[in-house]
C-alpha cells in the first residue's frame, strides 16, 4: 500500500476529447480474446527498472506524461461500437505516477509482481500504469506496465528511452532530443487494413496455408493434470542460466553453421519438444517485431506479429542437416511475416477448442530487442526484477535473453498443466541436449542422451523385499500350514480347507512324479471353473513341475498348438474325452480335485531348457504376433505374491472373488494370494463371470472384500446399475483404466487400485491407488524388487515425462521363451 506522504498524483488518469480509429488486426484479436475468456495478466507488457541516486519524483511524473503526450497509443482504449472493436484516442491524458513505500512483509520483486498483475479494463483505460516503489531515498524500482493491446517488447524500449530523455532534459534545463514521429499507431492500423487485401493478402495467405496444411492441431506434451476444458492463463516461471562457456560455444557454433543464434536454439528446442511429445511434426510460435518500415521504429504500439514455424523432426537425421533445413524454413517465414496471425487463424479456421490456443501451444522467443537508454541525469539504471508471475499465455514458452555473456532461459508454463519439478527436469534436459549437440553435431538429436536426475531414477524403484531361499513347492506348503482352519477355497456350496487342499494336491503330485514330472517339466492343466483348479496348480507345484494353463473355451487348434509347441507330455483335466488324440499321459481329477484315473501315453516328459526353476509356462494372446510361451521362474512368482500382500494388500480373513480364466496370469493372484495371506478365494462360476447382474449379486451374497477385474468387466457392472459395495477393494488391470471409469468406480467401494504389467514380468509390475481421477490415472509405483525405467531406442534412461520404451528389471522377469533359451531379462 502506498502512504499518503509518498503518493504523487493519486487521482485517476484524466482524459479530454477523444477521436476514433479502427483497430489493427492484432488489437482486434486481443479484444476478442478479452471478451471471450478474459486474459488477466497474461497480456501485460512489463518493464521493471532500478533507479539509484537522487530521483526527482515530480519531474519523473512530468516526463511520464510528456511520453504519454508523444505517443497516441498510450492514450488509447479499445471500445465496442456496433459489435466491433474501435480505438478511442484521447487528445490529452494525465497519467499519475503511483508511488509506494517498500512493503514490510514482502520483498521488492514480489511487491512489483503483485502490482504488475493488476488487471486492465480495455474499454475504460488507461492501458498504461507507472508505479514507483521507494526502497530508500536513493533507491527506487520503477515499474512500467502496459496492456499488450497498446505495446510490445520493442515498445518497452522506446517507452523507457523517451522517458529517460524527457527526464534528463527537464533536470538539465534543455530541450528533449528525440526524433519527430511522422505517423502514429492509428495511422499504421488504417494503413494495415488498406494494404493487406487483394493480391498482397492472397500472396501472404497462400504461403502460410501451404506451410501449415495438415499440421497437427495440438502438441501433446505430457502433463501432470488433464487439460482444463477452458484455457487457463495461470502461470509460473523457471529460470535456467547457461554459463558463459556454454553460451559462447553456442554462438560460435551458430556462426560456423552460417545461421543465427535464434535458429540454433529454435532447432534444439524443437528437437526437445519432439522427444517429449513423441510427435515429429512440430509447430512453435515465435514473435517478430513487425517494424519493417523506418517510420515505425520510434513508435509505441502493438506492431509485433506471431509466426507459426513448422518443422518435421525426422528420426535419425543428423542435427546439422536439420539445422540447415530449419534455417531455410525460418528465412522463408520471415519473408512472409507481414500477414497478421489473426488473419491466418481466420483463414485456416482450426477447430474451435476453448481448452488451448489455436495452431500452436508452445512459443520460443529470443530477446534481441533489450531496452537501452542513456543514463538518466544523476541516476544509475539497471534492469529490475519481478517476483513470481502468475500468468502464462501458452502451455509453455521458452524465452532466452543474452546478457553479460550468458544465456538466461526463462521457462514460462501453465501451472494447471505442469508442476515446477517437471519444468525443472525439462530445463535440465534442454541444457543436456545443447551440450550433446555441440559435442556431436553429426549425430541425430533423438539419439543424444537427456539429463536424468537421481530423484527421477529413484522414483522408478520398488521397495526392497528379502525373498525366502526356498523352492516354490516348499514355500506354498509353508503358506498352507500357516493358514487358519477355515475354508481356503469356496465354489458354490462346496469348500476346501488348507489341509484338504494339501492332501489332494500331494496325491496329484505323487502321481505326476511317478509319470515323470520334475523340475521344469511342463504339465498342462485344462479344467472347468471350480475347486479342482487350485488343487491342480498346487499339485503341479508340489511335484516341482511347471503348470501350463489351457482354457477349455479355447479352440481345439489353439490347444493343440500350445501342447505341441511346449512339448508337454503330461496333462491334468476333468474332461479326458477332449484329449483322445493326445499321446502323452492324462491324469483325470474330479470337480473337487480328487485323482480319479490315469491314462499312460507314449510321449516321454522332458524339461524346458531354463537356467532357473520354473513356476509356470503361459502363452501370450498373440494379439501382436505369434503366441509365445513365456517361462516364469518360481522366484518371480514368490516375489509377486509377497509384494501383493503388502500393496494393495490382503488381510487375514478377507475374501477375494476369482473371476479370471486360469489361462490369464492374473488368475494366479486370485487363486494364490488369499492362500498366502490367510484369506479365502471364492471362485465365481462361469455363469456369474459372464453375467454382470449375477456377478453383482455374488459380491454381496458371498461377502466379498476384494475384486480384481479388467476395465471391461467394471464397465459391465456399471452398465448393470451396480450400486457398489461398501468396503470393497477394487483392483483394475489388464487394460488401461481411463479417468472417467475411475471416477465412476471410486464412490462404489472403499479403494480403487490400478495395476499394470505384461505377461513377461509375472502378472503385475506396478500398482497404484487411485485417489483423484480428475488428476489422471497413473500406473503407480513398481512392486517389490522391481525397477521401471523409460528408455530411448538406445536403452538410455529418459527424464520423467519423456515418451519412450518402458524397461522393467528385477527378479519378477521371465527367464525366456519356449524354444528360445537365450532370451534373458535384457530382452524384456
Amino acid at each position: 500500500m502506498s502512504s499518503a506522504a509518498d503518493d504523487i498524483g493519486t487521482g485517476v488518469a484524466q482524459a479530454l476529447e477523444e477521436y476514433g480509429f479502427p483497430t489493427s488486426f492484432a488489437q482486434q484479436r486481443l479484444w476478442f480474446l478479452d471478451q471471450l475468456e478474459g486474459t488477466g495478466a497474461a497480456y501485460h507488457v512489463r518493464l521493471p527498472v532500478r533507479l539509484s541516486g537522487e530521483l526527482d519524483i515530480p519531474v519523473l511524473e512530468q516526463a511520464l506524461n510528456r511520453v504519454v503526450a508523444r505517443h497516441e497509443a498510450l492514450r488509447t482504449r479499445i471500445v465496442c461500437e456496433d459489435g466491433e472493436p474501435r480505438q478511442r484516442i484521447a487528445s490529452e491524458l494525465r497519467l499519475p505516477l503511483r508511488v509506494h513505500a517498500a512493503a514490510r512483509n514482502e520483498d521488492i520483486a514480489s511487491q512489483a509482481a503483485r502490482l504488475a498483475s493488476e488487471p486492465f479494463d480495455l474499454a475504460r483505460g488507461p492501458l498504461l500504469r507507472a508505479d514507483l516503489i521507494r526502497e530508500s531515498p536513493t533507491r527506487h524500482l520503477l515499474l512500467l506496465v502496459a496492456h499488450h493491446a497498446i505495446s510490445d517488447a520493442w515498445s518497452s524500449g522506446v517507452l523507457f528511452r523517451d522517458l529517460a530523455e524527457f527526464y534528463s532534459a527537464a533536470v538539465e534545463s534543455r530541450p528533449a532530443r528525440l526524433p519527430d514521429l511522422p505517423v502514429q499507431y492509428a495511422d499504421y492500423a488504417v494503413w494495415q487494413r488498406e494494404w493487406l487485401q487483394g493480391d498482397e493478402l492472397e500472396r501472404q495467405l497462400g504461403f502460410w496455408t501451404q506451410q501449415l496444411a495438415g499440421a497437427p492441431p495440438l502438441l501433446p506434451l505430457p502433463t501432470e493434470r488433464p487439460r482444463p476444458r477452458r484455457q487457463t492463463f495461470n502461470g509460473a516461471r523457471w529460470l535456467l542460466t547457461l554459463d558463459a562457456e556454454l553460451s559462447s560455444a553456442l554462438r560460435d557454433f551458430a556462426r560456423r553453421e552460417r545461421c543465427t543464434l535464434f535458429m540454433l536454439l529454435l532447432a534444439a528446442f524443437k528437437q526437445l519438444l519432439a522427444r517429449y511429445s513423441g510427435q515429429q511434426d512440430i509447430v512453435v510460435g515465435t514473435p517478430v517485431a513487425g517494424r519493417s518500415r523506418s517510420e515505425l521504429e520510434h513508435l509505441v504500439g502493438l506492431f509485433a506479429n506471431t509466426l507459426a514455424l513448422r518443422s518435421r523432426c525426422e528420426p535419425g537425421e543428423p542435427f546439422r542437416e536439420f539445422l540447415q533445413r530449419l534455417r531455410g524454413d525460418v528465412l522463408q517465414a520471415f519473408a512472409h511475416q507481414e500477414l497478421p496471425f489473426e488473419k491466418l487463424v481466420e483463414a485456416l479456421q482450426p477447430p474451435r477448442d476453448l481448452a488451448c490456443s489455436p495452431i500452436f501451444q508452445v512459443m520460443f522467443i529470443l530477446q534481441n530487442t533489450p531496452w537501452q537508454a542513456d543514463a538518466m541525469a544523476g541516476l544509475e539504471i539497471a534492469p529490475g526484477e519481478l517476483g513470481s508471475l502468475d500468468a502464462a499465455k501458452f502451455d509453455l514458452t521458452l524465452s532466452v535473453s543474452d546478457f553479460d555473456g550468458r544465456l538466461y532461459c526463462h521457462f514460462e508454463y501453465n501451472r494447471d498443466l505442469f508442476d515446477a519439478a517437471t519444468i525443472e527436469r525439462f530445463a535440465d534436459a534442454w541444457r543436456a541436449l545443447l551440450q550433446g549437440l555441440l559435442a556431436q553435431p553429426e549425430c541425430s538429436a533423438d539419439a543424444l542422451p537427456l539429463a536424468v536426475s537421481a530423484r527421477g531414477r529413484a522414483a522408478c524403484h520398488g521397495p526392497e523385499l528379502a525373498l525366502p531361499d526356498v523352492s516354490l513347492s516348499d514355500w506354498l506348503r509353508q503358506q498352507c500350514a500357516a493358514h487358519a482352519g477355515g475354508p481356503v477355497f469356496e465354489f458354490g456350496d462346496a469348500s476346501l480347507t488348507a489341509s484338504e487342499v494339501v492332501a489332494r494336491a500331494e496325491q496329484l503330485a505323487g502321481a505326476l512324479r511317478a509319470a515323470g514330472a520334475c523340475s521344469n517339466v511342463p504339465v498342462a492343466v485344462c479344467l472347468d471353473r471350480g475347486l479342482a483348479l487350485p488343487v491342480a496348480l498346487l499339485g503341479i507345484a508340489f511335484s516341482d513341475a511347471a503348470w501350463l494353463p489351457l482354457d477349455p473355451e479355447y479352440p481345439p487348434a489353439r490347444i493343440d498348438a500350445m501342447l505341441s509347441d511346449s512339448g508337454a507330455a503330461l496333462l491334468v483335466t476333468d474332461s479326458p474325452q477332449r484329449f483322445a488324440g493326445f499321446d502323452g499321459t492324462v491324469l483325470v481329477i474330479d470337480a473337487h480335485g480328487r485323482l480319479q484315473s490315469q491314462r499312460a501315453g507314449a510321449r516321454t516328459p522332458g524339461p524346458i531348457d531354463s537356467a532357473q526353476p520354473l513356476a509356470y509356462l503361459i502363452y501370450t494372446s498373440g494379439s501382436t504376433g505369434q503366441p509365445k510361451g513365456v517361462c516364469i521362474p518360481q522366484r518371480a512368482l514368490i516375489n509377486f505374491l509377497l509384494s501383493m500382500q503388502r500393496e494393495p494388500g490382503l488381510a487375514r480373513g478377507e475374501r477375494l472373488l476369482a473371476v479370471t480364466t486360469v489361462a490369464f496370469d492374473i488368475a494366479y493372484l486370485e487363486l494364490l494370494l488369499p492362500l498366502c495371506a490367510g484369506g479365502t478365494t471364492v471362485i465365481a462360476p462361469a455363469s456369474a463371470v459372464n453375467d454382470p447382474l449375477a456377478l453383482a449379486g455374488l459380491l454381496d451374497t458371498a461377502a466379498i472384500d476384494v475384486l480384481q477385474a479388467t476395465p471391461s468387466t467394471w464397465r459391465l457392472l456399471l452398465a448393470a446399475d451396480w450400486p457398489g459395495r461398501a468396503g470393497l477393494r477394487m483392483l483394475s488391470g489388464g487394460e488401461p483404466l481411463d479417468p472417467a471409469l475411475a471416477a465412476a468406480l471410486q464412490p462404489r467401494g472403499a479403494e480403487l487400485w490400478n495395476l499394470y504389467g505384461p505377461t513377461e514380468t509375472t502378472i503385475w509390475s506396478s500398482c497404484g491407488r487411485v485417489r483423484d481421477p480428475a488428476q489422471g490415472v497413473g500406473a503407480g509405483r513398481a512392486i517389490a524388487n522391481t525397477r521401471l525405467v523409460v528408455c530411448d531406442a538406445q536403452g538410455r534412461p529418459l527424464p520423467p515425462g519423456v515418451p519412450g520404451e518402458l524397461c522393467i528389471a528385477g527378479p519378477a522377469l521371465a527367464c525366456g521363451y519356449v524354444g528360445d533359451p537365450q532370451a534373458t531379462a535384457e530382452r524384456f
